[in-house]
């Protein structure tokens, strides 16, 4: 892109003189505006070269301070003001100014035509424009060809670098950023910020309407040309597409497994053979921790782009820390994962994710996780407990995802299972029960609140919205129902089991 120093060996500029901000004759020029007024903030885009009489300026040195300042303001490349007619000399003052903001003040001792310097410079700039997209083209055509011998992200940005000679910063959202040349994260991303405007530039690579992440390329030695933010834009396209590429294949390799994973959920694999599986991914799976989540997909709030979902979803589980293999059944997705991280925050890390995810796709997802494992054969039962927990948290979604944090519910299932037990549990509550139908009363949820607040009255009053006389009135006729001693610790136990039992029915065909 045409700069300033080089307008300075144009023909039209043989007279002219620097005065002040010698350090910014590397501005790019992208166009040349004539100005004889003040207000000009309407009229400047950025990067034009200003060429005026003074007319304006004459004989109002604050005016003038205050112009030039406008001017920087606005990303103008430079000032270049006739002497002569309306100003003979450039204040201190103003140089002064200029020469601290790095701006070029330059001064025609003579008269120039200034319809002469326009055309000239217009010329220039066009052929410039030219040469531009002929490089691009140029760059378009040999990028594509050497994606198609390559298989790695990073030699995409890699052959960018070596073209531009610039840095390179990949920001990814949900997983491993990187800089090249290699470069600590961390000081890149503080020596980006401190960077001017100018030498820095960045475009976001989006895939399905969601940040994958952002390519920023900067140098401090120059500024960010045209070219340079062209041949970004057209290089993130093509890593873009890539990215998109694997991804997809990715996605079809784990549809062409979804035997050996279906196998691997029922336990039917052999030891040898998981490992053999495993190592050939990552030998560093295969001392981590291991879970199952489900994620019943509910017909009528279907996603309608399965793959974009998988594929974000992903992506956020990436960037937690955990490695994922998707196997889509039905309405189903079921997620094999394995914990990276292997610390102790995983429920915090997946929480994040999950409510990321909802937030994004707006769908009524039904999600549970099942019991975290130590050993990649110990697979099947987190995908057991996964379902148990689906099964729970299908009549309950309030219930948290996670399988271990549902302990009590799982105990009541299998004591729902047992029909001796259930039908003592029905016998005691369908007393409280009768009461309620034939009275229009509220023991059976009395009772429970109380159990809730651990006996204290105030509280459960409180709870049900009713004064405590009408709480005494109800805890009465509990006792003469069920007898006084219902407070006594085992009798306590005994019917809060027995109210979840009843309350919570987690199988189809347990009547309550």
């Amino acid at each position: 892109m045409l700069t300033v120093k080089e307008v300075l060996n144009r023909k039209y500029f043989e007279s002219a003189k620097v005065v002040a901000g010698q350090t910014g004759l590397n501005h790019a020029i992208k166009w040349i505006h004539i100005l004889e007024v003040t207000d000009v903030k309407q009229l400047i885009k950025g990067n034009e070269l200003i060429l005026t009489t003074g007319v304006i300026l004459k004989d109002n040195e604050q005016g003038f301070l205050n112009f030039v300042k406008q001017l920087n303001e606005l990303d103008v490349a430079g000032l270049c003001i006739e002497l002569g007619m309306y100003i003979q000399t450039i204040p201190e003052s103003v140089i002064k100014l200029a020469d601290q903001l790095d701006f070029p003040l330059i001064v025609f001792q003579e008269i120039v035509p200034f319809v002469g310097i326009t055309q000239d410079l217009h010329t220039a700039i066009i052929h410039q424009q030219y040469d531009i997209l002929r490089q691009l083209e140029d760059y378009s055509q040999k990028i594509n060809n050497y994606v198609l011998k390559v298989n790695d992200k990073v030699k995409i940005l890699q052959y960018m670098q070596k073209y531009l000679n610039v840095d390179i910063y990949f920001d990814v959202n949900k997983g491993t950023s990187l800089a090249i040349p290699n470069k600590k994260i961390e000081n890149c991303e503080k020596y980006i910020n401190l960077l001017g405007s100018k030498h820095k530039a960045k475009i976001e690579v989006n895939l399905f309407d969601q940040l994958y992440g952002t390519v920023y390329i900067y140098s401090e030695k120059r500024e960010m040309t045209e070219l340079d933010l062209l041949i970004l834009d057209r290089t993130v396209v093509t890593l873009s597409q890539f990215i998109l590429r694997d991804l997809y294949i990715e996605e079809k390799l784990e549809s062409e497994n979804r035997k050996f994973f279906e196998k691997w959920l029922e336990g039917e694999n052999s030891d040898d053979e998981l490992l053999y599986f495993i190592e050939e991914i990552d030998q560093k799976l295969k001392h981590n921790g291991w879970m199952v989540m489900i994620h019943q997909l509910r017909r009528k709030n279907a996603i309608k782009d399965l793959t974009n979902y998988k594929i974000n979803l992903r992506q956020a589980l990436q960037k937690e820390g955990f490695y994922t293999f998707i196997v889509e059944q039905s309405q189903y997705l079921i997620f094999i994962i394995n914990d990276l991280a292997q610390g102790a925050t995983y429920k915090e890390r997946m929480n994040r994710v999950m409510n990321e995810m909802i937030h994004q796709s707006k769908q009524d997802m039904l999600i549970a996780v099942g019991k975290y494992v130590t050993h990649y054969n110990e697979l099947k039962e987190s995908y057991q407990t996964a379902q148990e927990t689906l099964q729970i948290r299908m009549k309950h979604t309030e219930l948290s995802y996670f399988y271990d944090e549902l302990v009590l519910y799982h105990m009541v299932k299998v004591l729902q299972n047992n029909s001796s037990l259930m039908q003592a549990a029905m016998e005691k509550i369908e007393k409280l029960s009768q009461y309620d139908s034939k009275h229009n009363a509220n023991l059976i949820q009395t009772l429970d609140v109380y159990f809730q607040c651990n006996g204290l009255k105030k509280e459960t009053a409180e709870k049900l919205f009713i004064v405590r006389q009408t709480l005494y009135h109800r805890l009465e006729k509990v006792e003469q129902i069920i007898g006084s001693d219902f407070m006594k610790y085992e009798n306590r136990l005994c019917l809060e089991i027995m109210l979840l039992m009843t309350k919570h029915n987690y199988y189809e065909g347990v009547k309550v």
